[in-house]
């Protein structure tokens, strides 16, 4: 008979030899994750708090940090109407598993991300290689003023969300209190994914299955009371407290993010105005991505998006120059761009207007195209200083009109 495999420590394991489950593959959570210390093991039809909770669809567990966060905004919310945009926190209760005590946290339902949403629009169906996934001008808009009165609500109560990207704002869904459980329930069958240990020994830390996600598209309202909502406060942070560093997606990062300089409400405010743009046209502002985790691949990636933000919105100003460690490597003195790797031509980037015209749908015309950039431009400020604030930003007439 096999021994039971060792209790996995605590740490997550910094090599592939070090796994105890062969990789799936999946989009689901890091299966490495379950073990003491991390995530509790939980599947389809799971209850909590004495059957009050019940798990219907499967997601990823969250940290913990954020419950000071929302138990102060849940206090708050009833005085401001803007606390309709931000997720609501409706119980929380703690529990005793094999991995640890566990902070949990209970929601309002909620439906697809705003990543996800736009693949399943008609418009957008049926799915085509080369054909542009973007929503509608309308419903762009209508996201993009919910998110800004969400982080207006954050910002002004000092907390920065530090994670504003399309996954993190959902869509509101129709009442279903009153519909049939096996209605909501996951399709188990298409969203299964069996977990094995390499040493293909039963392990008692982790399910026996992962489940991709499945939002509730067809419940989404996608009319006039369209609502959308930020959500996930696990990378949120108090004003007045910030960590060392952030979760924020690397190509929605603001300069003083790359450049590990002190930061605040702004940097939400720097990635809502990459937003706006990617809303808008269906395609990311920045296209960065850093492969690998050593210091080479981040300094390169770090690079790359400093040298995309000098083309595309203005020229880097002599404090980001002076900031940028490596700013010698890729300009001269005199801000002629080097290519230190071959003696091509350095390729430069579209302006904001360029990719903006481009990109943009039928229906916003020229004079929109231009009050738009601008207005991207304003948000888009390598000074966090000078950047608008959430409230400064619903006056502006494309949000008011």
């Amino acid at each position: 008979m096999a021994s039971p495999p060792a209790t996995p420590p605590a740490e997550l394991p910094s090599n592939l030899q070090s796994w105890r489950f062969k990789d799936t593959g999946a989009p689901c959570e890091w299966a490495e994750e379950y073990r003491p210390g991390g995530f509790h093991p939980v599947d389809l039809g799971d209850t909590f708090r004495d059957g009050k909770y019940k798990i219907m669809v499967a997601k990823a567990s969250t940290t913990n940090t954020e419950l000071c966060i929302v138990d102060h905004l849940s206090e708050l919310a009833p005085k401001d109407t803007r606390a309709q945009h931000v997720t609501v926190l409706l119980d929380t209760f703690q529990h005793q598993g094999i991995n640890g005590k566990h902070q949990c946290l209970v929601f309002e339902p909620m439906g697809a991300t705003a990543a996800s949403l736009v693949e399943e629009l008609p418009e957008n169906k049926p799915k085509m290689y080369g054909k542009r996934q973007r929503y509608p001008k309308w419903m762009a808009k209508k996201i993009l003023l919910h998110a800004l009165r969400g982080l207006a609500f954050l910002h002004q109560n000092g907390v920065v969300h530090g994670d504003v990207q399309p996954s993190n704002l959902l869509f509101s869904i129709e009442d279903i209190d009153s519909a049939k459980e096996d209605d909501l329930k996951q399709n188990e069958a298409a969203t299964v994914i069996s977990l094995h240990r390499i040493d293909g020994k039963a392990d008692r830390w982790a399910p026996k299955h992962l489940y991709l996600k499945q939002p509730l598209y067809d419940r989404v309202q996608l009319g006039s009371e369209l609502c959308v909502k930020l959500s996930d406060l696990g990378g949120a942070f108090w004003l007045a407290n910030p960590p060392s560093d952030t979760v924020t997606p690397v190509s929605l990062r603001a300069p003083e993010l790359i450049l590990h300089q002190p930061f605040g409400c702004s940097i939400d405010i720097w990635s809502f105005g990459c937003l706006m743009f990617e809303f808008l046209t269906g395609r990311t502002l920045f296209a960065v991505g850093i492969l690998g985790n050593g210091q080479k691949e981040q300094d390169d990636g770090d690079d790359d998006h400093l040298i995309q933000l000098n083309d595309i919105i203005r020229p880097l100003p002599d404090s980001v120059m002076a900031a940028w460690p490596r700013a010698g490597k890729w300009y001269t003195p005199n801000r002629q761009r080097l290519q230190p790797y071959c003696n091509d031509e350095p390729y430069i980037h579209d302006s904001l207007e360029v990719l903006f015209w481009e990109n943009k749908p039928a229906e916003i015309d020229d004079e929109e195209s231009a009050v738009l950039c601008s207005l991207m431009r304003n948000i888009l400020d390598y000074d966090p200083g000078n950047r608008p604030s959430a409230v400064d930003i619903l006056k502006h007439p494309w949000f008011s009109e």
